[in-house]
């Protein structure tokens, strides 16, 4: 992986992990994941006639779409039962070792013993930090390892979709546009008898959360295919360091020497890219 394919895949992760904690942060979660997806929609639907239709890859378009959909209602359900610390390393930590094995058999990407290494300590300093918690939540648990799982099939039919489109930002104006028109539409109906627009205000950081997961997620398509999708999606997820600052400094949520061993992995795992 280049250093500027690792850079742009670190400021993604930050990004990430930024909206997430406007979404952990809002009062309504299901209400914001719905303006995430107008948000989204705005964004990227402009774009269509620009882009032109991605002939050969409707499937995965369509595919992705659908996984999203899911992915951001599951969140928000996680957020309903967990702080942001423990819902989001559970759901981010369980999907790169996922992705890497989707990669080796869809798309015959071999990984070197470095490069594996790299991806079961930041995997594995992830999941530490959220499994540290003293009373674990089954609940919790199951639902934010369900997030882990949509995302390690969303991540692995983008990077097939991607490279079969003629740009990845083709292929994302498309996804995001379908998605989030969905997405949108549902919260609207839900809220129409209370004048959803007059709420413009009070959910700018849901709409803002929306802009910033499209641009994060371009990023991340964009690196896959320039690099193979199990170093991406690992490089991504330390996206997780970023959350637990910010968990522990914006949301109040508590440091503990778990959760800093946890990064330390995440920070060596990364390293281990560098060097392979």
């Amino acid at each position: 992986m280049s250093p500027i394919v690792a850079g742009a895949v670190l400021f993604s992760a930050a990004l990430h992990a930024a909206w997430n904690a406007l979404l952990r942060g809002s009062g309504d979660r299901r209400k914001a994941a719905g303006w995430i997806g107008l948000a989204t929609f705005l964004s990227c639907a402009p774009l269509l006639p620009f882009v032109g239709p991605p002939a050969n890859a409707w499937a995965y378009v369509l595919t992705s779409s659908a996984l999203h959909i899911v992915y951001l209602r599951l969140l928000a359900s996680a957020y309903e039962n967990s702080d942001l610390s423990f819902a989001y390393p559970i759901a981010r930590g369980s999907s790169p070792l996922l992705v890497a094995l989707g990669g080796a058999i869809l798309a015959s990407e071999r990984l070197s013993y470095g490069s594996l290494a790299g991806i079961a300590l930041v995997s594995g300093g992830i999941l530490l930090i959220g499994l540290e918690a003293k009373k674990l939540n089954r609940q919790a648990l199951i639902s934010a390892l369900s997030v882990g799982v949509v995302i390690a099939l969303y991540t692995v039919v983008d990077g097939l979709g991607a490279r079969r489109c003629a740009s990845s930002a083709q292929y994302n104006v498309w996804c995001f546009s379908i998605y989030g028109a969905f997405v949108a539409i549902q919260s609207l109906r839900i809220e129409r008898d209370r004048g959803p627009l007059s709420e413009l205000r009070a959910n700018l950081p849901a709409l803002l959360s929306g802009v910033a997961s499209v641009v994060a997620y371009s990023i991340v398509t964009w690196a896959m295919v320039r690099a193979q999708m199990g170093l991406v999606s690992a490089l991504r997820e330390t996206s997780s360091l970023f959350a637990t600052v910010i968990g522990v400094v914006w949301l109040k949520e508590r440091a503990t020497p778990l959760r800093i061993a946890g990064c330390l992995s995440m920070v060596l795992g990364a390293t281990c890219f560098a060097i392979r």
